[in-house]
């Protein structure tokens, strides 16, 4: 079960990596023509800004589910160096899983928030909020996913077999 769980992840980590790269690809070309615009033709393009902020959302809250495939989050090192290695373990699989269930927490609040965004559009765009605001609900979901694997693989194999992430 768990083999079938790791394809997914994988999958699932290079499709988003993938989408990163194209959101900060696009980014840049919409900052670019947003810059040429208003310098070089001294006129300015509306849109650009409020779309950049959403998709700087987007970016930022997928890169944090990355870092959590990549076992990436802050810790005090030092602390868990200082520990015996049974009490590292213990406090490693208590710190994955409140992650699991906080990420859990932020998906429910996310979703509740997008709901609450109705039909509301954005002042630029005339687009949904709810597009923008989906952004918490996607990554904490995915999150989610990641952190639930990693406490797995700590209770089945150990913390250092968590994802073991294939960039190929």
């Amino acid at each position: 079960m768990l083999a079938a769980f790791d394809k997914l992840i994988n999958r699932m980590y290079k499709v988003i990596l993938y989408i990163l790269i194209l959101l900060g690809l696009v980014m840049l070309v919409i900052a670019w023509a947003h810059v040429f615009y208003r310098y070089v033709l001294n006129d300015s393009l509306t849109w650009s800004e409020e779309l950049l902020k959403i998709m700087l959302v987007w970016f930022c809250l997928l890169s944090t589910t990355i870092i959590a495939a990549q076992r990436g989050h802050v810790s005090i090192v030092v602390f868990k160096e200082m520990m015996p290695k049974s009490v590292n373990k213990f406090v490693t699989f208590v710190a994955q899983l409140l992650m699991f269930l906080a990420s859990l927490v932020v998906l429910g609040i996310g979703m509740q928030f997008v709901a609450a965004a109705g039909v509301r559009l954005t002042p630029a765009l005339r687009m949904p909020y709810r597009y923008a605001f989906a952004a918490i609900p996607a990554s904490f979901a995915i999150l989610s996913l990641y952190e639930l694997r990693n406490t797995l693989a700590d209770l089945l194999k150990g913390p250092k077999t968590a994802v073991k992430v294939n960039e190929n």
